[in-house]
């Protein structure tokens, strides 16, 4: 018979013992480290180019050096004819898919597929039958093809289109609850209460309602705000303009207490006058803003996911160090 001292004793053995194995299953094991918290846009130099496992393995590299855990890799986009562009180059997206997943297992991969709203006339996407092609493909997306989740880039959407909520809708109903859905969201252009520059090209006004931010919020997983293309020519408005753009998305968020979260898309592509002047327009300078807006943002800013790159097609090593050095290392 063990006296007090001694069944306690035997216990904390006993507690260490089961401590220790759990640590030891869980090494062999192997669990993958939390995915990285930023995002890139890749194209069809990717999915659909032949197969190179060594630029594969190269490109993992480079999005572990920069903590990219998720990837907007090209699929397709809805065709004025409402068929999908590059059908034949499918099979080798279904490769790049499970070529990039065998060097690089954590990283969370999304088919971005282009979905123009003004082909074919205003509320495209107000037909039943073509909410059912969309939501359709996107279940395609993740069951052949092999991706984590969709990545819908529809452009434009106004404030209040409800054409896009039903489309939101019908592709959540398709892929579940448990399959992330991201979006392209665009920025709140010109503000019309804003104590901020605006664009002088846009027209005043063009901006989200916060509730139609938090209709759109509440049937997704991640808002991915294209915070570029905004025509300012001052470096000074554009950093103030984005630090706007990343408060407001996440205070609209944050008050509906859901997992969504907000990603901030940051430019790196070729000048597109007259919208997007690079020499204002940049790593810096938006990452400047970003950081501006997480202070503005207070608590809110518990719902920022991190910096997305647009695109990998057009970012210079100059950039790539940028990115670097001032968010990755700078944080």
């Amino acid at each position: 018979v063990l006296t007090g001292d001694l069944l306690e004793t035997a216990a904390l053995s006993r507690k260490g013992l089961v401590v220790l194995v759990v640590a030891i299953l869980g090494a062999l094991r192997g669990d993958p480290p939390a995915t990285y918290p930023n995002a890139l846009w890749i194209g069809t130099e990717w999915t659909y180019a032949e197969t190179d496992a060594a630029a594969i393995e190269q490109l993992a590299d480079q999005l572990r050096a920069h903590q990219i855990g998720r990837v907007y890799a090209w699929v397709s986009w809805l065709q004025g004819d409402d068929t999908w562009r590059g059908e034949e180059n499918f099979e080798n997206v279904r490769a790049f898919v499970a070529a990039l997943r065998e060097v690089y297992p954590e990283v969370e991969l999304h088919g971005w597929l282009g979905l123009p709203t003004d082909l074919g006339g205003a509320g495209r996407f107000g037909a039943a039958e073509l909410q059912s092609e969309v939501a359709g493909f996107s279940r395609r997306v993740i069951d052949e093809f092999g991706f984590d989740g969709v990545f819908l880039n529809a452009e434009p959407v106004w404030n209040g289109d409800e054409s896009y909520l039903a489309l939101l809708r019908a592709v959540r109903a398709e892929v579940g609850i448990d399959t992330p859905i991201s979006t392209a969201i665009p920025p709140d252009w010109s503000p019309l209460d804003a104590t901020i520059p605006v664009p002088p090209l846009i027209t005043p006004g063009t901006e989200w309602s916060t509730e139609y931010k938090q209709s759109v919020a509440l049937l997704v997983d991640e808002l991915a705000i294209m915070a570029y293309s905004s025509g300012l020519s001052s470096i000074d408005d554009y950093t103030i303009w984005v630090a706007y753009q990343v408060e407001v998305f996440a205070r609209a968020v944050a008050a509906l207490r859901t997992d969504t979260r907000i990603t901030i898309g940051v430019p790196t592509y070729d000048a597109e006058p007259p919208g997007h002047d690079p020499a204002v327009e940049n790593i810096v300078s938006a990452v400047a803003g970003v950081r501006l807006g997480l202070q503005q943002a207070g608590t809110a800013a518990d719902y920022f996911n991190g910096l997305a790159i647009y695109a990998g097609w057009t970012t210079t090593d100059e950039e790539w160090a940028d990115f670097r050095r001032l968010w990755v290392e700078g944080r």
